[in-house]
């Protein structure tokens, strides 16, 4: 299981949000009785968010000038939270529960995209003597496929050629005209997702 992680994006947060999410981390940082030397100073960042609290209050004219210095105080005072999390992290040491008495949000842990079934696969000659094109519908989840080729009809002692393809289309080539092959495609997704399709047959040309 990934370690808890404190995010330190605060790019989704408005500039009234992101007020209340610095004053937060402050009043829960301030009175915390792990966080009893904190990096940088809390005076530090109760004077910018003072600052960035004024700030925000003259830009809502929409003067340029006052946008502009609102703006700069969010960035350091951001950089300013970012090196905090830093003190918060290390003394929490990967304890969830001290992590969240900081007022820091968590990171989220993203989740493996599910994968959905491999569908039928469609078969026909290409343009040259020996090709044939494989194609089965995108399956949604998938990085890649493999295209899987055996000479005859499939059965359990098939010895089964495999290749990687990106995309959901694939041609075959050097076969052997006259001869009857078998194809299968797997889809791979994140993880060890893997799904098959069924098997389908057609004459190399």
């Amino acid at each position: 299981m990934r370690p808890p992680k404190i995010s330190t994006n605060f790019t989704p947060y408005t500039d009234s949000g992101f007020q209340v999410k610095a004053l937060t981390i402050l009043s829960n940082v301030v009175k915390n009785p792990h966080f009893t030397n904190p990096v940088p100073p809390l005076d530090t960042i109760s004077q910018l968010l003072a600052e960035y609290t004024d700030a925000l209050q003259k830009a809502a004219s929409k003067d340029i000038v006052a946008v502009t210095i609102k703006n700069e105080i969010r960035k350091v005072l951001e950089h300013q939270l970012a090196r905090l999390s830093l003190y918060v992290m290390y003394i929490a040491n990967n304890n969830e529960a001290v992590l969240a008495s900081s007022g820091y949000s968590f990171t989220k842990t993203p989740s493996p995209q599910k994968m959905d079934g491999a569908g039928n696969v469609m078969l026909r000659s290409g343009g040259n003597p020996g090709e044939m094109i494989a194609k089965i519908d995108a399956v949604k989840g998938a990085k890649y496929y493999l295209f899987e080729i055996t000479p005859g009809g499939a059965t359990e002692d098939s010895v089964w050629e495999d290749y990687n393809s990106s995309r959901c289309t694939f041609t075959f080539n050097r076969l052997t005209p006259g001869q009857l092959y078998s194809v299968r495609i797997a889809a791979l997704g994140t993880g060890l997702q893997k799904t098959y399709s069924g098997v389908f047959s057609q004459w190399a040309q």
